[in-house]
């Protein structure tokens, strides 16, 4: 049976994220096969209904992408409001939350950083574009511990910047073979181990920035 295009705020709010859940399966399952037409057939809807949601596939991959940097950056800012203390002890677990994220569904963290969109349609236009706010996070972080004093003044963007550079640089790394139990490559110990590694490599770097009391 196909199903009617939702009516009320609610329900269309359920069939938004029906439609996002589905697409986002599909298209980390097989990118090849993410198109409008196997998206309304996986839905049981016409193409034509999820074309009154969405105007291309280009444009649902970007419902997606917003989607889950909304989620990503509500747990952020949670870790940040539940943080009594230092500064330094915050970019511990900022850089565990991305870890974390990361490893609960590492082919969702690819998608929302690393796989490029999917190509505009010749009638479509090419400027589409999402800016997350993640980093935009980072850069407050810092800006406030150089207001209170805890950091000396500093570049907080490009501060910022490197931090982040590190911990997803990091979060890559750590889910490639190198660090499978199977690897016939050279031995780095564990994902976790390399993680800690790198944690205690920019508290070591970040110390040079406080200020001294």
């Amino acid at each position: 049976m196909k199903q009617k295009r939702a009516r009320s705020e609610e329900d269309k709010a359920v069939q938004i994220k029906k439609i996002i859940d589905t697409a986002r399966d599909l298209y980390l399952c097989d990118r090849k096969q993410f198109t409008m037409r196997t998206v309304a057939r996986k839905l049981g809807m016409s193409q034509g209904n999820l074309y009154n949601y969405w105007s291309s596939k280009r444009e649902l991959w970007y419902a997606i992408i917003k989607a889950d940097f909304k989620e990503f950056e509500e747990g952020m800012e949670a870790v940040v409001q539940e943080h009594n203390g230092r500064f330094i002890n915050l970019t511990d677990k900022l850089a565990d939350y991305y870890f974390t994220f990361a490893k609960s569904n590492y082919r969702r963290y690819q998608m929302m950083f690393v796989f490029p969109p999917p190509l505009a349609e010749k009638e479509e236009s090419d400027a589409i574009v999402y800016e997350p706010g993640s980093i935009i996070i980072l850069m407050k972080i810092v800006q406030k511990a150089v207001e209170n004093g805890e950091l000396i003044p500093l570049d907080v963007q490009k501060l910022a910047l490197y931090f982040w550079s590190l911990v997803h640089g990091t979060t890559l790394v750590s889910n490639t073979i190198l660090f499978s139990p199977e690897a016939k490559l050279a031995q780095f110990g564990t994902a976790k181990e390399f993680q800690s590694f790198v944690k205690n490599l920019v508290r070591k770097q970040m110390e040079q920035f406080l200020a001294k009391k």
